[in-house]
């Protein structure tokens, strides 16, 4: 029991999950995985490391009477253990039909609601979710049989914005040791046992088979994808210098592509485009699509088609996008735009405030200001990395190693992305402002603070990018503070 539990926390610490101060909300379905969940819970926030803030159980109208009495048993564990519990409801097979999508998937969305609903009303900044090593195995397998890249063979990260996953590189089987020696029970799905749902067919008949292969075949399928997610997030910035070089944003003019005079115009380096790895040029193709239609994602076979124009096509359409080449570059335009600033909104009129125009040096030492009063930026000198990772409100700790002398200070930009803290891929800075309910005429006065190279640091105030996270391998840290007006 004691192993486990030093386990958990050791790697609860090595991913920063959260501090002494931090209040968690144990997501409970009343299965074995989060039952254990929630007792080591209990443990670590006895021993000071969080504080559990309470119990969140979803009722998903899925298993009748048997779903009615796993939220009594949620609601029970969490009386007896002196919490808070928060019981929601979701009619998911009402969802799926209306939305047209498979249990699971309504499902899921439905919990990603209730759990941000649960951490509101706890007064909480983390839900914590009981994902273990075989779910990670099982997450990787089922993208690989859908032929997923790099990013989604690297399956689910230990942290994704408010959600995190301290059990992910724990074994099922272990924790249900853990459960009977402490002589805790639990609630069994029977949906579990339902083959015809993939994951579960995954679970029963492919790793027991991978498992004749090699008996630890969870555990090398959950390290690869560790070992693919770190490769993507160098990869990922490599693209991100190699796209600030290559991809500009001009305003529209009369002989664009797709003909659009007031159009605004992505316009791509083809020839030192063409001298990168495949690797990276698909992965810059796939931001310059993005910066020209930030309303979408695309995949490889879209990146493929920009390359393959880069390469010597003559252009064409692509998802919304003109594409066209011209001499040494390749201009993609967004039909759907009306300028490099302004956006169309959904009665077709025009913003009425228009965005703020900076860009401040930020020194190490130093601090700036926003030209319309609102906030003040400033950043520390390095200093040692203290014991306690513990920051006040409108404040990270960043590596000094991983920066550059001087930082920048300046508004969103179309195509503005980042990998947050904890996410395993890229999240557009507009997601970023919706998902924390910035006021959207706010959002184009909100500081950006990135590099000397461009790449993003901090949506200051809101979501620090993850290449530049304090680790245990950090010596010196710089801690950036914003303070509003």
């Amino acid at each position: 029991m004691s192993h486990l539990f030093d386990r958990v926390r050791r790697f609860a610490a090595q991913q920063s999950l959260w501090r002494p101060d931090t209040r968690v909300v144990a997501a409970v379905s009343g299965g074995a995985d989060s039952v254990a969940l929630f007792y080591l819970l209990q443990q670590l926030a006895a021993h000071n490391d969080c504080q559990l803030a309470g119990l969140a159980h979803l009722h998903h109208h899925i298993r009748g009477d048997a779903a009615d009495g796993d939220a009594a048993f949620c609601r029970n564990l969490a009386a007896r253990a002196g919490v808070p519990a928060v019981i929601g409801d979701a009619d998911v097979p009402a969802l799926a039909r209306n939305a047209g999508v498979s249990l699971e998937v309504a499902g899921r969305d439905a919990r990603q609601q209730f759990y941000a609903e649960a951490k509101a009303m706890l007064s909480a900044s983390r839900v914590a979710v009981a994902h273990t090593r075989d779910d990670q195995a099982e997450t990787v397998l089922l993208r690989l049989a859908r032929g997923a890249g790099p990013l989604g063979l690297s399956g689910m990260a230990p942290q994704r914005d408010h959600l995190v996953r301290p059990l992910l590189d724990v074994p099922r089987a272990e924790l249900r040791s853990y459960l009977h020696e402490i002589g805790v029970t639990w609630r069994e799905d029977a949906t579990n046992d339902d083959r015809a749902i993939p994951r579960n067919w995954v679970r029963h008949e492919v790793l027991p088979r991978l498992r004749e292969l090699n008996a630890q075949a969870d555990a090398a399928v959950a390290r690869a994808a560790g070992i693919l997610r770190t490769d993507a997030v160098f990869l990922d910035g490599l693209a991100n210098e190699a796209a600030t070089r290559l991809v500009r944003i001009e305003a529209g003019g009369a002989g664009g592509a797709g003909g659009g005079a007031d159009l605004p115009r992505v316009v791509i380096d083809a020839v030192e485009l063409g001298k990168l790895p495949l690797a990276l040029r698909r992965r810059v193709a796939l931001r310059a699509l993005e910066t020209a239609n930030p309303s979408r994602s695309y995949g490889l076979e879209e990146a493929q088609q920009l390359c393959e124009t880069v390469a010597g096509g003559v252009g064409g359409s692509l998802a919304g996008l003109a594409m066209e080449r011209s001499g040494a570059t390749v201009v993609l335009v967004n039909r759907r735009q009306v300028g490099p600033v302004g956006r169309l909104g959904r009665a077709g009129k025009a913003e009425q405030r228009a965005p703020d125009h900076f860009e401040l040096q930020l020194d190490i030492p130093g601090a700036v200001a926003a030209p319309h009063g609102r906030w003040t930026l400033t950043a520390s000198a390095p200093g040692p990395r203290p014991e306690i990772l513990a920051v006040e409100a409108g404040q990270v700790l960043v590596d000094a190693g991983t920066l550059s002398r001087g930082l920048i200070v300046r508004p969103r930009r179309p195509g503005d992305r980042l990998q947050p803290l904890g996410a395993p891929g890229r999240k557009k800075v507009q997601d970023v402002f919706v998902d924390r309910k910035i006021p959207r005429d706010d959002r184009d006065r909100e500081p950006i603070v990135t590099d000397a190279m461009g790449r993003i640091v901090w949506v200051a105030g809101q979501v620090l990018a993850a290449p530049f996270r304090v680790t245990p391998l950090t010596t010196t840290v710089v801690v950036l503070t914003l303070r509003r007006q």
